[in-house]
Parts: C-alpha cells; structure tokens; sequence
C-alpha cells in the first residue's frame, strides 16, 4: 500500500520542489506551467493543512465542552437519586424505578445521560406536588439537559466537520505525490541531467500515513 507524505513533509518538499522549477523553467519555457500548476497545488495544500489543524482543535474543544456537561449532568442525575432515596426510604419504589436502569446509567454514553436526565425530569414533573426539592431540581435538571445536548450536537457537527478537512488534505497530499511523480519525470525530459542531482537531492521520503 502506497503510503503518503505526511503534511509537513509534503508541504515542505512541495516548497523545494517550487524552487527547483523556478531555476530551471526559463532554460525550458514548458516548464512554467508546471511552475504555476505546483503554485497552485502547494497553496492548495498549505490551506487544506491549516483547516484541518483548525477542524481537529474544534472537535477538541467540543469534546472538552461535552466532557463538562457530562461530569455535571451525571453529579446532578446522583445527588436527585439520592435525594428521592432519601425522601422515599428505600430504592424500590416505583417512582425511582421508573428512573434508573439498575445501574447501568454508570456506563451510560453522552446520548443515554441525556435521556436517563430527561426521564429523571419527566418523573420528577409527576411527582412534585410530594417532593419539596422538586422545582429546584427540575430547573437544574432542564438547564443541564438544554447544556447537554447542544454539546452533543456540537461534537457530532466538529466531527463531521474534521472528517471532511482531513479529508480533503488526504486529497491534497494524493494530488501531489502523483504530480510530484509526473513533474520529475517532466524535468528529467526536459532538462535530463542538468537537474537530476536536485531531484535525488530534494526527493520525498515517504513516511507513514497520518
């Protein structure tokens, strides 16, 4: 499996390979046009690199965000079950019942937290003519639900968003190893020996895929 520069490395050599043309590009006019096709190709590739840095940091930071509500949502999920224990005497009534799942909330993912807090909200709506911490509760439980899921949201939209970057700088490094390739071998007709030294010189070392 052809395995492709990594960004920095195909950026770089994208620069030193700019260079090698623009010595060599008026001793054989042809030349310009492969000149001005890498222009365009590196600075096609130096933004594709850049946006995907600014797609991975964002889907960090969402995560980060998301990783917050979680870690409030689920203190505020056990400080409530505790509170109806308390209130009830016991965990085995039907209204606690209704709300957990036998533990398993735990475990749960961000998506399950959040409906384990909205089904804890829907009960405690029913139950809290009989609970005096009920409309603190609800309101807390509400703002963390709202908090939650455009958290939620916001990962899944980062995620999409870096997938599609990445992507498109996986398309701009293809797009210049093959240019590459073809470029040299360009050179080599065109020019032959007078720049086969500052092609080995300048030549990519393939690394593994990132």
């Amino acid at each position: 499996m052809t395995t492709l520069p990594s960004p920095h490395d195909a950026i770089a050599d994208s620069a030193k390979l700019i260079a090698i043309l623009e010595r060599h590009y008026k001793d054989a006019p042809e030349i310009e046009a492969l000149l001005n096709a890498h222009r365009a190709t590196h600075s096609q590739m130096t933004t594709s690199y850049h946006n995907s840095e600014e797609a991975i940091a964002a889907w960090r930071a969402a995560l980060a965000r998301r990783w917050t509500c979680e870690i409030t949502a689920r203190r505020l999920y056990k400080q409530t079950l505790r509170q109806l224990v308390q209130h009830y005497g016991t965990a085995e009534t039907p209204t606690i019942r209704l709300i957990s799942r036998g533990g398993a909330e735990a475990d749960s993912t961000p998506t399950e937290l959040l409906e384990d807090m909205r089904r804890l909200h829907a009960v405690l709506s029913l139950e809290a003519t009989t609970l005096p911490f009920a409309e603190q509760r609800l309101a807390e439980i509400a703002q963390a639900c709202a908090t939650l899921e455009r958290a939620i949201d916001e990962v899944a939209e980062s995620e999409r968003q870096r997938r599609t970057a990445v992507l498109d700088l996986r398309i701009a490094r293809e797009v210049y190893r093959r240019m590459r390739r073809e470029t040299c071998q360009a050179l080599m007709n065109q020019i032959g020996d007078r720049t086969s030294l500052d092609l080995i010189d300048e030549s990519l070392v393939e690394t593994t895929d990132q």
